[in-house]
């Protein structure tokens, strides 16, 4: 499969003009990132932050911030936002739902699910430890929606029934166990807002293999999807194996997906939202779509921690609230200006 494949663009014109909006885009995430790394209880200088990334002293307290705190979160948030984005294109390619969520998988709830046995079961009460609960839960809770959405065989309409009979189901266990252990719930409902507060260099480090597969895997499913975009029948005609292709793309959503969650925990819009302004630059090709959706993505998230650090929003507002702030209000807008069918 070439890049041309998935990139493959209707008129010079339009390629060159997703290359500068790339090209820019990629400009502003850099210019977020930086103020990011700037910016929080108080603002660092410039050459401060660059001492820090490239002389490092152990003993220099604004260091110390810098690459404990600020640089985490920052790799943290484009890592995550990335991710959020692709699964979203994904999902709403995949299951032709322009309302499709990463979660509707049932990730999130088999994500909350592992948490909350982790605390109540193998007492676990730091977050860190709640990564391996919760992308194992996600992962679960991913292939019982498969396997009842009909596995290699799964149609759109049986993928999202499924997905939201396991999420149900899942988060009613929850919530029940929630009732009977008061520690649990005191832990679960900072995990549950979503942010990254706390994160650590080693965890992110530890869930790049998933995500660089997961990432490679929505590469490989690309094509098929643009093909299935044209129908079932017509994918098929062109000699597409939609059951494999969507195979390809709910391996990668579980990954990208249960990765982020079990890093920041879940993170609500940024999937749904995303996939939209990607696809108004993009245009109808998975390829591009999954370009600007990664970039967006990671434009969002960062954008949403660096906001929930300023003194308006009381210096410490979890990333995964911000994006609900903002996701709830766009959402309604497309919804208003295009309608469900046009979005």
């Amino acid at each position: 499969m070439s890049d041309s494949a998935l990139f493959a663009p209707s008129h010079r014109s339009f390629v060159d003009k997703r290359l500068v909006w790339l090209a820019a885009s990629l400009l502003a995430l850099a210019f977020l990132s930086t103020a990011a790394l700037r910016l929080g209880a108080r603002v660092t200088d410039w050459t401060v932050i660059w001492a820090a990334l490239s002389a490092y002293d152990p003993i220099n307290a604004d260091h110390i911030v810098i690459q404990t705190m600020r640089l985490p979160r920052l790799l943290g948030s484009l890592l995550a936002g990335a991710a959020l984005g692709i699964s979203g294109a994904l999902i709403q390619a995949m299951t032709r739902n322009p309302l499709a969520d990463p979660g509707l998988l049932g990730i999130n709830g088999g994500a909350a699910l592992g948490v909350v046995l982790s605390i109540i079961v193998f007492e676990i009460t730091d977050t860190a430890g709640f990564i391996w609960v919760a992308l194992g839960g996600g992962l679960i809770a991913s292939v019982l929606v498969f396997l009842l959405g009909g596995g290699s065989q799964a149609n759109p309409l049986r993928l999202i029934l499924a997905g939201a009979a396991v999420s149900a189901l899942f988060l009613a266990l929850t919530r029940a166990l929630l009732l009977v252990s008061r520690q649990a719930l005191d832990v679960y409902r900072f995990w549950v807002l979503g942010g990254f507060d706390g994160i650590l260099t080693p965890t992110i480090y530890a869930l790049i293999p998933f995500l660089t597969l997961g990432s490679l895997l929505a590469i490989a499913a690309a094509f098929g999807l643009n093909a299935l975009m044209l129908g079932e029948d017509s994918a098929k005609g062109l000699g597409i194996r939609t059951g494999l292709t969507r195979l390809t793309a709910g391996a990668a959503i579980v990954l990208l997906c249960g990765a982020t969650v079990a890093m920041a925990g879940p993170i609500a819009f940024a999937g749904l939202i995303v996939p939209h302004f990607a696809r108004w630059v993009s245009g109808p090709t998975i390829g591009w779509t999954l370009a600007f959706s990664a970039v967006f993505g990671a434009m969002l998230l960062t954008s949403a921690d660096l906001l929930g650090r300023l003194p308006l929003f009381g210096g410490n507002m979890q990333a995964g609230v911000m994006t609900a702030l903002i996701g709830g209000p766009v959402l309604i807008w497309l919804v208003r200006r295009n309608g469900v069918r046009k979005l």
